[in-house]
């Protein structure tokens, strides 16, 4: 039997996050029926870690200990797979702490779910805001609404696109995560197109690529097994992203990252609009190399 995580036991954050104050909001994923992750459920992380909103009065002891080592001047990234599923009374009387007990800090953010920013109103948002929420990661994951369902998602493409546009109406940054290779060999053309659609209807201040790979006891999984899905090659990974780079509208002005080690690019801009063309130049020259070509899969068992 798997043994289980307590809610305070952070289990995930971004790259980016790497050297930010860690406080728990959250322990698990209040929908974690994603066909791909196995972040909560899989036991990759050493157990299982139920969905709960911790504590109000533990969270503020967290604080209290990092303001009380002189963790001033840091990031601070408000942690658990979605910390927005909580009220947002709560919310903002734990951002409001973080400013008041630490000083200087430069970013206040968290992951958020689609179906979480739906359920707040534009005022809550704004709340948010307000007291100094300042960037929140979502994933976006495939901008094509079939692809959507068949991973078990829960949203569409135009529920992503409306809850883009009312986080960054409220003044919180956005930063979205695309997952290459998601729709596999079947769907990699409709998953291109509707994610280079989403992605210039939102605009999104930032937006992340990461690279589906197939972690052990999800549906993901299982399929991959059975033959009942195909995994791109890495070559075909990087021509998904030149296309997706290729089909965006000419509005969008994003900064775009392949910051994380599912990648096989590392190349980033701070302005797509800028740098589009030598973006895609740089990848048509690998996807030119023999040794892209004859490149292996990562095949990695942890997102």
């Amino acid at each position: 039997m798997m043994n289980k995580l307590l809610p305070e036991q952070i289990v995930i954050r971004p790259p980016v996050e790497a050297y930010s104050v860690l406080i728990a909001v959250t322990g698990g994923c209040s929908w974690n029926k994603c066909a791909f992750c196995g972040t909560y459920k899989s036991g990759v992380y050493g157990g299982i870690q139920e969905y709960a909103i911790r504590d109000i009065e533990d969270i503020k002891k967290n604080i209290d200990f990092y303001a009380e080592k002189n963790y001033h001047g840091y990031p601070v990234f408000l942690a658990g797979g979605n910390p927005t599923s909580a009220p947002t009374d709560f919310l903002v009387e734990i951002i409001k702490y973080v400013r008041q007990k630490l000083h200087n800090v430069p970013r206040v953010s968290c992951y958020a779910k689609a179906l979480d920013i739906l359920r707040k109103s534009d005022d809550e948002l704004q709340q948010l805001a307000d007291v100094g929420l300042d960037i929140a990661y979502m994933g976006l994951e495939s901008g094509s609404s079939k692809v959507l369902r068949i991973m078990r998602k829960g949203t569409n493409a135009e529920s992503m696109i409306k809850a883009g546009k009312r986080i960054m109406g409220a003044g919180i940054k956005l930063s979205l995560y695309v997952l290459l290779g998601l729709g596999g060999k079947q769907y990699s053309e409709e998953h291109m197109k509707g994610t280079a659609r989403v992605l210039t209807e939102i605009n999104p201040n930032i937006f992340r690529f990461r690279t589906v790979h197939v972690i052990p006891n999800t549906p993901l999984y299982e399929w991959v097994k059975k033959g009942e899905f195909q995994l791109l090659t890495p070559l075909e990974n990087i021509k998904e992203e030149r296309d997706i780079i290729a089909n965006l509208g000419d509005n969008v002005t994003s900064e775009v990252y392949n910051d994380h080690v599912s990648n096989y690019v590392s190349i980033e801009t701070e302005n797509i609009q800028k740098d589009k063309e030598r973006f895609i130049t740089t990848l048509n020259e690998l996807i030119d190399d023999p040794r892209i070509m004859a490149m292996p899969r990562k095949n990695l068992t942890i997102m």
